[in-house]
């Protein structure tokens, strides 16, 4: 049976969690439902949505009390008389979830993709309990810090994030982007692709690399994203003397040329739902060295197909990137072996077909034959 699913998301940034909507709302379309992604106006998530084909409806969602945009999406639920409505934010699981009350939508769900407690905000802690009916998280990482906090087992589901590996190819020629971001041939790079933001843990990731630069006078850092955390790696960056090792290039949509650019791939998360951008290394079998945080031991095994630290410490993680740089046959082993790992269990199909599942389920539940 068709389903008719609309996806909600508040960003009007373009990060991870919106490329797992995006993976997913094409996945389900392919296999015959139908699918409308819902989310700011002008954002890059609508605009990818409909560059892949898919409906779009633009809906202004200034906060997430917006009375306005309660009513508007209830409109639209009621009007394409949708099943199901999957929340990919925490501000749309309030607007969705009032949303869907008003239009009657008999199955709600939302992704956890962080491991935050919720057990400190009354407030959301309430509308995790009462305004869904399933919480997919990310992790088992993640389940565990909702179940810590007190909700429900019986209505979180772990769902993997997963992607498309099409667009990886771990033989693409390194040097293209070396050139273009003027990086010395035969310099070492270690690269971070992740957004600007505190549990990222950019500051320890720089506090590491002035030991690395010391050890390996010719390494390369390069750091790619966005974020308001910016401006203060870039004032530590100075304040270390590190200018001539560490490179920001923005946000990119050349992620995979980017990748091939790289030796090492690194995340100095302190909270980490799961780490996708790892995910996107794996596919370039590109060895990865991360925290021990979240769902990341999860996907790294740590000396099987990358390396695992402790959380912020610089020590630890300028110890493991100092390794690899001098070991480049253990670089090609991790890197092999975490492709594998990635095309085994991170796909973006078993991603789809999984949530597809618990789709199914809650309607059934509520006598709804799907």
């Amino acid at each position: 049976m068709t389903l008719r699913i609309l996806h909600l998301d508040t960003e009007r940034t373009w990060r991870g969690g919106e490329a797992q909507l995006l993976h997913l709302a094409l996945g389900l379309a392919q296999r015959g439902h139908y699918c409308i992604v819902a989310g700011q106006p002008d954002s890059p998530l609508l605009s990818r949505a409909a560059g892949k084909g898919l409906r779009t409806e633009a809906v202004a969602m200034p906060s997430e009390w917006s009375l306005p945009a309660v009513w508007t999406l209830s409109e639209i639920l009621k009007r394409e008389r949708i099943q199901v409505i999957h929340m990919h934010t925490s501000h749309a699981c309030t607007l969705g979830g009032w949303a869907a009350r008003l239009a009657g939508v008999p199955a709600r769900i939302i992704s956890r993709r962080v491991d935050f407690s919720v057990r400190s905000n009354p407030l959301r802690k309430m509308k995790y309990q009462w305004g869904v009916d399933r919480i997919l998280a990310i992790s088992e990482g993640v389940r565990n810090v909702l179940l810590a906090d007190g909700l429900d087992p019986n209505r979180i589901e772990v769902v993997r994030s997963g992607i498309d590996p099409r667009p990886f190819d771990p033989d693409y020629p390194p040097g293209e982007a070396r050139r273009e971001l003027g990086i010395p041939e035969g310099s070492p790079v270690i690269g971070c692709v992740a957004h600007f933001a505190d549990h990222k843990g950019h500051r320890y990731l720089i506090e590491a690399a002035v030991r690395v630069a010391a050890a390996v006078p010719d390494v390369r850092f390069l750091l790619v994203g966005e974020g308001e955390l910016r401006p203060a790696i870039e004032l530590q960056i100075k304040d270390l003397g590190l200018e001539r090792h560490v490179v920001l290039t923005g946000f990119r949509n050349d992620v995979p040329r980017l990748l091939a650019a790289m030796d090492i791939v690194v995340l100095s998360s302190h909270l980490e739902g799961l780490g996708t951008s790892l995910l996107d290394a794996m596919a370039m079998a590109r060895p990865v060295v991360a925290t021990r945080v979240g769902g990341i031991p999860e996907m790294v095994e740590d000396g099987l197909n990358g390396r695992l630290v402790p959380p912020r410490d610089p020590a630890a993680l300028a110890e493991a990137l100092i390794m690899l740089i001098n070991r480049p046959e253990e670089r090609k082993r991790l890197g092999r072996a975490g492709r594998t790992r990635m095309l085994q269990t991170f796909s973006a199909e078993a991603m789809v077909a999984a949530t597809e599942a618990v789709y199914r389920k809650v309607l059934d539940s509520k006598g709804i034959k799907g």
